[in-house]
């Protein structure tokens, strides 16, 4: 005879048209199984509860739609309780559905993985895990088996970490250790497990990619610990639901009860616009979103804030503003622009909030954003150079591709001159996309040994490093290399270089050398790198390295580094490779971006020995799912123009003495 008691009851809410809804029980010495009949094609949600008298203890067992008149359902916890209490409630209206945000996270390899971008397949599972948990370590066979199932038939898993004491090094590890070869994503701040409102681990969100709605949440299947061989009664929720959505049939149930470790999400803080939102916004946002800075609107008010409020919550899950690409786990820099995961999720709760204005003065109001003016005026910071040089008029047509123009500009000044900054200003910032300028007398193929200044998207014009300077012989020929792109109509421009003289010599001279592949062009004679191609489709082609030496006989100090790809360019990292063969990170972009070519500046100022090599590596994305790639089905091969390819890193160094 069993020894708990159930008691059963029924809720309805709204009206049932001629068919009633009611549960049956049916025990047994294993899982107690459970009848429930209802209108065919309407939701209805199972809960249960340990006391009735609370009336909010009641918890949700499933969600299901009921596709003939009764539906069968075990209830495989229910030996472990104590005492049980069941009621189904069948809703007036549905669930509102529910959309998946886009977001980008960065998996245990290092990879960056955005969930758009796999929109190639019918749907895309997420699933939950934590290093310490062991019912998750246990369903790792599980969710391999399934992938190996249903990925043949459109169907892509990724793992999602969200436990804060988790850190990529240990999930990593842990990977290796449990043979997981499935994408482990890190959600530091939590931000996706609080959008979805994640319960416990191994709790799998399905999507339906063509419009991203949720079809099913839930657990992999009713075991309690996947430790547990499977029993003929198990459900196996994940794989039907899988099955069902894949056949064009009804999901059900369409959601579940997870069976792993609960995560811990923090509780909802108090943030105010005036006190926590807007000073964030000053800080990483205004600068660009301003008049005349490079933003599309300009966030001058709470109002404006507001109405861009959606929009803004889906940059920052995406990953995309602020427009900041290294990856946190290496290195720091001083021009780090990024939100902390603590801001991104404090900006985002605001905005779930409804983005309220709340007490307080806008600060948006009080200190209004400046006005940038780089375009009509020199950088504020460096003030009016000492010395201007400009390029002859350039005119552009209104369509087709320009070939890159080059422009040789020779320097005026008597005698040599030491600069503390060289900013390259465009004339006609609608049509110059890049601007570089090398020393024109002893430049090497494509100036990649005789950089001298330049302008990029994204690059912010800033002095040399603190002590270091370049120096600029006189009667020197300086080589302009402008890339245009067209729009529509003619257009002309006059780019300049504004040279800024330091009061005395530096301590150091700051050197740009580069570690460059030349992809598939052959016939230059320092080549030592194999020629080869991207291939067409190819979506992550890594066969990509280029390394240089910056001094085999003495130290040098290393200050930036600045990674050029073009559209297909996908990730890039840099590594010093000392002596001894040890080898440091010293800058990763999981996410290459071309529209924001970023100068990345230590915060310390790094000291190589003498004969340490810096190795660059990187990838290409030439498939469809890249949306900047210019054509999928060409070979990319190298060449300047943007739907050519490059791969090069450049650094800034001096010698120390």
């Amino acid at each position: 005879m069993r020894g708990p008691v159930f008691i059963l009851t029924s809720f309805l809410c709204g009206m049932l048209s001629a068919q009633t809804t009611d549960l049956t029980i049916t025990p047994g010495p294993g899982p107690l199984r459970l009848g429930l009949r209802g209108q065919v094609g309407r939701e209805h949600v199972l809960q249960s509860t340990t006391n009735p008298a609370l009336t909010n203890s009641w918890g949700e067992l499933l969600t299901l739609t009921l596709t003939n008149s009764v539906h069968s359902w075990w209830d495989s916890a229910a030996p472990t309780v104590p005492l049980r209490f069941y009621r189904v409630i069948a809703p007036a209206t549905a669930r509102p559905p529910f959309y998946a945000s886009d977001f980008r996270l960065i998996d245990h390899t290092d990879r960056s993985r955005e969930l758009t971008y796999y929109d190639n397949y019918r749907a895309v599972v997420l699933i939950f895990t934590a290093v310490s948990c062991t019912n998750s370590q246990a369903s790792v066979p599980v969710i391999k088996a399934l992938r190996d199932q249903f990925e043949p038939q459109g169907v892509h898993f990724l793992l999602l970490n969200a436990s804060p004491g988790d850190q990529r090094t240990n999930i990593a590890a842990q990977a290796v250790a449990l043979g997981i070869d499935l994408p482990i994503l890190k959600d530091d701040g939590q931000l996706v497990a609080r959008e979805l409102g994640v319960r416990a681990t191994t709790e799998a969100f399905c999507f339906d990619t063509s419009n991203w709605m949720l079809f099913y949440r839930g657990a992999l299947d009713d075991r309690p610990d996947f430790n547990i061989a499977p029993l003929p009664t198990t459900q196996r929720y994940l794989s039907n639901a899988l099955a069902s959505f894949i056949a064009g049939q009804v999901v059900t149930p369409s959601r579940t009860v997870p069976q792993g470790c609960t995560v811990l999400l923090p509780a909802p803080s108090n943030f105010t616009y005036a006190t926590n939102i807007a000073p964030l916004l000053q800080a990483r946002c205004v600068q660009c979103h301003s008049d005349g800075n490079i933003g599309t609107w300009s966030m001058t008010n709470h109002a404006v804030v507001s109405n861009y409020s959606r929009s803004i919550k889906n940059e920052v899950l995406a990953h995309r503003m602020p427009p900041w690409h290294a990856d946190p786990q290496y290195g720091s820099f001083t021009n780090d622009n990024s939100l902390t995961p603590d801001e991104a999720a404090m900006l985002i709760q605001w905005i779930n909030n409804g983005a309220p204005r709340g007490p307080g003065a806008d600060p948006l109001e009080v200190t209004p954003s400046p006005t940038n003016a780089f375009s009509s005026t020199w950088p504020p910071a460096l003030g009016t150079p000492d010395v201007v040089l400009r390029i002859p008029t350039q005119n552009i047509p209104a369509s087709g591709i320009v070939n890159y123009v080059y422009v040789n500009v020779p320097n005026t000044l008597p005698q040599d001159a030491w600069l503390r900054a060289a900013v390259v200003r465009p004339g006609n910032r609608r049509i110059v996309h890049h601007c570089l300028v090398y020393f024109g007398n002893n430049s090497t193929f494509m100036g990649l040994d005789g950089y001298f200044a330049g302008y990029v998207p994204g690059m912010e014009p800033v002095p040399f490093p603190a002590g270091t300077g370049k120096l600029l012989p006189a009667g020197t020929t300086l080589k302009f290399q402008l890339h245009y792109t067209t729009t529509g109509q003619t257009e002309t421009d006059q780019t300049e270089l504004g040279l800024y003289f330091a009061p005395t010599p530096p301590a150091a001279e700051l050197q740009t050398k580069s570690a460059y592949d030349l992809l598939s062009f052959t016939g230059i004679p320092f080549f030592s790198i194999p020629p080869f191609t991207i291939p067409a489709g190819a979506a992550d082609y890594p066969a990509v390295t280029a390394s240089f030496t910056p001094s085999t006989t003495k130290s040098v100090m290393l200050y930036e580094i600045s990674p050029h790809m073009h559209y297909r360019g996908s990730r890039f990292k840099c590594e010093a490779v000392y002596p001894d063969n040890t080898r440091e990170v010293l800058l990763s972009v999981p996410k290459y971006e071309f529209h924001w070519q970023t100068l990345y500046r230590l915060t310390q100022p790094k000291v190589l020995p003498a004969g340490t090599r810096l190795e660059c590596s990187g990838a290409f994305d030439n498939s469809a799912q890249n949306r900047d790639n210019p054509d999928p089905s060409a070979t990319a091969v190298f060449g300047e123009q943007t739907f050519n390819e490059m791969f090069i890193g450049y650094v800034n160094f001096s010698v120390i003495p």
